[in-house]
């Protein structure tokens, strides 16, 4: 079990308010670098308002202190795997970008030599000793790039992820329910609640992803951490997607479907519209990941709430899709590594660590107890990701697993949800591809 100090080590607490557009975070990264009247530009998947507001007022704040310019662009994240690497190739990309974990996109930009190793940056920022091994090794890679885990860093990350449930404290309390503690007690509550006439499972999945949130949810529930982690760093070919964890997962996931507990129209519409309708009042719960907490706070102040996945039996080990947020790291196009690099450091701050604290997201490493308000959704969102690490029960996204797998696991649980696959034939395409790409 790791213990929370291990996890991270800062001293220092500074206080930051929410204008930070507006404000010199004082320490933010100031270098002696050759920045004079250039510009820095980074990509990254923050672009909703609250978001992007934060990350481009800590780019405001850097580029005062080192006489720069700082320009931020937000994309989603399938139009961002899509355009970085073929930006970088044609030498019109950022300096700085988050690039996605394992052979997602981090794999293949190492391999093809558009992303720097950052070996010798986290020798200077000591970033290693801030961090757990067992989050760390989601931005490691060896030097030629083909072992997952191992090695280097690539990339780091601003911020800490974990997929969950968010809740209607009000719908809950009109409906009698409690915060439920096994999979089955989930279900009644979803039974009882489309039945009395309310979406019990607001989500949207036409962006595609939130079904893998879902699915490695449901797998997460029935896994353990070597099988998860030889299956994602690529350690064992015998770990298999044809696992009873995935099929089982994968027929719980129909049977939900079938019984009518997701959001009608749910394959319709995009998971920040599912996150606006939550947080106007549309339903009972929310499966989505610990970035979209600000703006359900904002939309049901006092009646939001977050628990994370239960286990199948009460008080059973669960491992949480989650991790390390999308690292940053320095494109090959970069124009000074050395600002890139102290940029990527600022967001690691304390001050930046305060900033993300102030609007309710989860930034890198633990949170401090006197940071948490256990009656607030960010309260409880804080408590359930420092347990999960306490427990290293933060678990992976699987589509880090192989090159182009995203494509596949996205299409195969569409299909799976339109009836047009079962389970065994979902998870054996999986499987399929995942071993092809050893070859």
């Amino acid at each position: 079990m790791l213990h929370r100090r291990q996890l991270v080590k800062r001293t220092g607490v500074a206080g930051l308010g929410l204008a930070l557009a507006g404000s010199a975070l004082g320490s933010l990264g100031a270098v002696a670098v050759s920045a004079q009247e250039s510009t820095l530009v980074f990509w990254d998947t923050l672009n909703d308002k609250i978001r992007s507001k934060l990350i481009e007022g800590l780019g405001t704040s850097f580029g005062k202190a080192n006489n720069v310019a700082v320009s931020h662009r937000g994309w989603t994240l399938e139009e961002l795997q899509d355009t970085l690497p073929r930006a970088v190739e044609s030498n019109q990309g950022p300096d700085v970008a988050q690039v996605n974990n394992g052979e997602s996109l981090a794999g293949p930009m190492a391999r093809a030599g558009q992303i720097l190793d950052l070996k010798d940056y986290d020798t200077k920022y000591k970033w290693s000793e801030r961090f757990a091994p067992s989050l760390l090794a989601r931005n490691r890679y060896t030097a030629d790039g083909k072992t997952f885990g191992e090695g280097d860093l690539w990339g780091m990350s601003a911020e800490s992820e974990i997929v969950g449930l968010f809740y209607n404290r009000k719908i809950f309390a009109d409906q009698g329910l409690s915060v439920p503690t096994t999979v089955a007690e989930l279900e009644a509550a979803f039974k009882k609640l489309r039945e009395n006439g309310i979406e019990p499972l607001v989500w949207g999945n036409l962006d595609k992803w939130p079904a893998i949130h879902l699915f490695g949810e449901l797998q997460g529930v029935r896994t353990s951490r070597e099988f998860l982690d030889d299956l994602i760093y690529r350690r064992k070919q015998g770990a298999s997607f044809t696992d009873a964890s995935f099929v089982d997962a994968a027929t719980q996931m129909v049977a939900w479907n079938q019984a009518d507990y997701f959001l009608q129209g749910y394959d319709g519409i995009t998971s920040d519209d599912a996150i606006a309708l939550f947080s106007a009042g549309g339903g009972a719960m929310l499966l989505q990941g610990s970035w979209a907490t600000a703006a359900v706070k904002q939309g049901l102040g006092a009646d939001a709430g977050f628990f994370l996945m239960p286990s199948l039996e009460a008080g059973g080990t669960v491992l949480s899709v989650g991790g390390v947020a999308i690292p940053y790291s320095i494109t090959t196009n970069a124009k000074d590594a050395d600002l890139s690099a102290a940029f990527i450091d600022s967001l690691l701050s304390q001050e930046a660590v305060d900033a993300f604290i102030a609007t309710g997201s989860l930034p890198s490493g633990v949170i401090p107890e006197d940071k948490i308000d256990p009656e607030t959704v960010d309260g409880q969102l804080y408590t359930a990701w420092n347990a999960t690490v306490d427990a290293d029960a933060v678990g992976h996204y699987l589509d880090w697993a192989a090159p182009g797998f995203y494509d596949v696991i996205t299409g195969g649980l569409q299909e799976l949800l339109a009836g047009k696959s079962d389970p065994a034939a979902f998870t054996q395409k999986l499987q399929d591809f995942y071993a092809a790409s050893f070859s």
